[in-house]
């Protein structure tokens, strides 16, 4: 039995993700998308880090870099006492969110059209 014969019935997928990078450093990417928008769910770097299984300081970490790389702030943290500070998400990060989304909506269509022609 030949490759060809034994791959009949098998279909081919083209699979990748999609990130944005600065200064040959990673600026955002799903995860970090899907923190920002925890975050202004909850309005809570802790809740979103919790909810998302991620240590709080590795969220800060994302979070801070994100801010650096940018003109201007994604996520204002305020430091909070007892009942822990507040997160805002700021129109900045809002214009990121959009501009992702949409690059990973024409990625998702460049696979989807990668994979049906390798299995033509």
């Amino acid at each position: 039995m030949t490759d060809k014969e034994t791959n009949t019935n098998s279909k081919f997928n083209v699979e990748g993700r999609v990130w944005i990078n600065s200064e040959n450093c990673s600026f955002t990417g799903q995860g970090k998308i899907e923190l920002i928008e925890k975050i202004k769910e909850l309005g809570s770097l802790r809740k979103a880090a919790a909810e998302m299984k991620m240590s709080y300081r590795q969220a800060w970490q994302n979070i801070n870099k994100m801010n650096n790389l940018s003109e201007k702030p994604l996520v204002i943290l305020n430091r909070g006492g007892k009942n822990g500070g507040i997160a805002i998400v700021t129109e900045e990060a809002d214009n990121v969110i959009v501009a992702y989304n949409k690059l990973k909506t024409a990625f998702d269509i460049f696979i989807k059209q990668q994979s049906e022609i390798l299995n033509l």
